[in-house]
């Protein structure tokens, strides 16, 4: 049976991103993409989406200026769904950083360098888990 796409609609992407604040942060370091956990908060106006987060100056993270990607997901193998959201656009250093939602870093440290992700597009989808035609595995397929 062929998998058919349930892309989230821009609302909903948002949405998600909202009510979760832990997800993976992709980068180029290197010459090489790399993704690493990072607490977020999203920040929504009407300038558009921003993501806000607070990392160690001297880290890779606190360095890095550019494109960049965050990906959320939530799998849930008891019920057989998951979801997965990426939201891509550019980060640099924030400048007023007072004005902004603390996303409250888990891993303690001087984390006082406050970096912003300007979103230029945000996409995601939802999966649903079915068995695998030889009926030994289990394959994802598009909601």
């Amino acid at each position: 049976m062929p998998a058919t796409a349930h892309q989230l609609p821009t609302w909903e992407c948002l949405e998600l991103l909202q009510d979760h604040g832990i997800g993976r942060l992709c980068l180029v370091d290197g010459g090489y993409p790399i993704a690493v956990p990072i607490n977020y908060r999203l920040l929504t106006g009407d300038a558009g989406a921003q993501l806000v987060v607070r990392t160690l100056p001297d880290s890779m993270v606190g360095r890095y200026r550019g494109p960049c990607a965050l990906e959320v997901d939530e799998i849930d193998l008891a019920h057989g769904r998951a979801w997965s959201v990426i939201a891509r656009g550019s980060v640099q250093p924030a400048h007023r950083s007072h004005a902004l939602p603390d996303p409250m870093p888990i891993v303690a440290g001087n984390r006082d360098r406050w970096m912003v992700i300007d979103v230029a597009v945000v996409s995601g989808r939802r999966f649903v888990l079915a068995e695998a035609a030889d009926g030994c595995s289990v394959e994802w397929q598009l909601a």
